[in-house]
């Protein structure tokens, strides 16, 4: 089937499914029930029933029949009280991907894609699967030399389905937000266009497969999580074998009770492990829900799924510590200021009323017991910050905050009296140590020298072709501007300033170190590096002085 065609039936599909669930009929408004009589809404049960349901359960009705692409949709907008209705959202959240299993014959289907004979690698397959989602449906197996695995493959035309979906879910977008003012407030366009991102990832197993090695790096060292491995000679972008982890939902009291693990003590292990991983790694799970965390026999925790992790560029992990230390300190300017950092868009009506609203979040913390302190509340409250006063982050801050509230549930669980405020503030110590080392700070003169540096190379370009738009009477400027040799001297006395004192810090340190070879029982290092922000440093006071007589 062709993809026209694929679209076509697909839309015939969404229109057959929205039809039935009341949007195309105005009857389906609450507000003029009270204006039809009873009798006439007993006898016609067609309109009893639109009217039955509120239009948000609705929604997730016709989201729910009409399959993957929408389900995920749901699923993937579900903590965005930013953007939707709160009423939507709780609605949202009742989504639930697990479908019936698709008949396959998953011989077949791995002999064909892996071009493979399947009896030399497996000594036995399952054919039900044990697992069956909206992608994926994943089946028990065991290699011939008795390693059990997962073989996870995807649903059958799967990949058409979605992009038919997309294509009309874009059409769509366009359409209601060029024709309703009220619904572009949503941006359902760019709605859609995150969405299509997050799916093809969901949909590339080599991508997922990635995920997993890189998961598995991180925590290579560390003996309280246990990471599963893929063999990639039996993987591709449609079939991902992996070992099979035999293990214990993270929140089955019981069964933890039977491995004679203590709950406490795994909800404070995943707290600190999931932690580790957006401020240490930048490279956290996306979806931390109990079935996708798993307690070994050996007691110790491990992650599976992995189609769908949030990953920080190294100044969102900058911005994001900033955000943790402020947050311990309870720096309300200090948080305005890194939200105002990590913002794509913003539209901050009141910055007074803000720190305000941040002060509201430090009462949260400082009202509850220090055990007591609930990360959705705090979380619920930054939502609500976010949506007064239209800032919009990027996608990893919207993965982590429903991470975070996931983890919570977990943990209160397990624990009802887990610290996370304790938890985190090791984190901030940490992360404040690290930025008053003297090797720290180095690094950071050296980047500012270099950003300016860049900064003043670029000027002269802009200049000139600023220059050349008047020159070519696209562009006018009505100001004289005087002295700009006088500035550029200036600038470039400020960045030999800062050369001077990063040479005299790193100077400083290898004198201290006491590292040899030694002049007269001085380090020779540290002696040039102090010899040459001495001479440097006279030159710019004798220029000085020479301008001023």
């Amino acid at each position: 089937m062709n993809r026209n065609a694929t679209k076509l039936n697909r839309f015939l599909k969404v229109t057959s499914v929205f039809t039935k669930y009341g949007f195309e009929n105005i009857l389906a408004s609450q507000s003029i029930k009270k204006w039809i009589p009873k009798k006439l809404l007993k006898k016609n049960e067609k309109i009893e029933r639109h009217l039955s349901y509120s239009v948000y359960e609705r929604i997730r009705m016709a989201l729910e029949e009409l399959g993957p692409s929408y389900v995920k949709l749901g699923q993937l907008f579900s903590d965005r009280e930013d953007l939707l209705p709160k009423e939507l959202t709780i609605e949202l959240k009742k989504l639930q991907s697990n479908v019936g299993p698709q008949a396959l014959d998953v011989r077949k289907k791995i002999e064909e894609e892996l071009g493979i004979i399947q009896e030399e690698h497996f000594s036995c397959i399952e054919e039900h699967p044990f697992a069956s989602a909206s992608i994926a449906q994943v089946f028990k197996a065991e290699l011939i030399d008795g390693t059990k695995v997962a073989v996870k493959i995807k649903r059958e035309q799967i990949a058409q389905i979605i992009e038919a979906d997309l294509l009309i879910m874009k059409d769509v977008a366009k359409i209601l937000e060029d024709q309703n003012e009220e619904i572009k407030k949503f941006n359902p366009v760019q709605m859609v266009s995150i969405f299509e991102r997050s799916i093809h990832l969901e949909l590339s197993f080599m991508h997922e497969r990635e995920n997993i090695d890189r998961f598995s790096r991180n925590f290579a060292e560390d003996p309280r999580i246990y990471c599963h491995k893929v063999f990639n000679g039996l993987s591709n972008n449609n079939i991902l074998c992996m070992e099979f982890v035999d293990g214990i939902s993270v929140t089955d009291i019981e069964g933890l009770a039977q491995l004679g693990v203590n709950p406490k003590t795994v909800a404070q292990i995943g707290f600190d492990l999931y932690m580790k991983q957006v401020l240490e790694h930048g490279y956290f799970h996306a979806d931390p829900h109990p079935g996708n965390i798993l307690v070994t026999n050996e007691g110790k925790l491990a992650f599976i799924d992995f189609g769908n992790m949030g990953a920080l560029m190294p100044s969102d992990k900058e911005h994001l510590e900033d955000f943790v230390c402020y947050l311990v300190q309870r720096n309300a300017k200090g948080i305005i200021t890194t939200l105002k950092k990590m913002t794509l868009h913003r539209s901050i009506g009141n910055e007074r009323e803000l720190q305000r609203d941040i002060y509201r979040i430090f009462e949260i913390i400082d009202q509850d017991s220090i055990g007591k302190i609930n990360i959705s509340s705090i979380i619920g409250e930054l939502k609500s910050i976010f949506r007064k006063n239209v800032l919009v982050f990027p996608e990893y801050v919207y993965l982590l905050m429903k991470g975070l509230v996931q983890i919570d549930g977990i943990g209160r669980k397990l624990d009802s009296d887990l610290n996370f405020y304790g938890t985190l503030e090791p984190y901030a110590k940490k992360i404040i140590k690290k930025r008053m080392s003297p090797l720290h700070r180095i690094r950071e003169g050296f980047k500012n020298i270099g950003e300016l540096s860049e900064t003043l190379t670029d000027i002269p370009g802009e200049v000139l072709g600023l220059l050349q738009q008047v020159k070519d009477g696209n562009l006018k400027v009505s100001h004289q501007i005087k002295g700009l040799p006088e500035i550029k001297k200036a600038m470039d006395r400020l960045v030999l300033a800062l050369i001077i004192s990063a040479l005299s810090i790193g100077s400083a340190i290898l004198v201290l170190a006491n590292m040899p070879p030694k002049i007269f029982g001085v380090p020779l290092l540290g002696l040039i590096g102090f010899t040459a922000s001495f001479l440097i440093g006279l030159w710019i006071v004798l220029s000085m002085l020479k301008r001023k007589n």
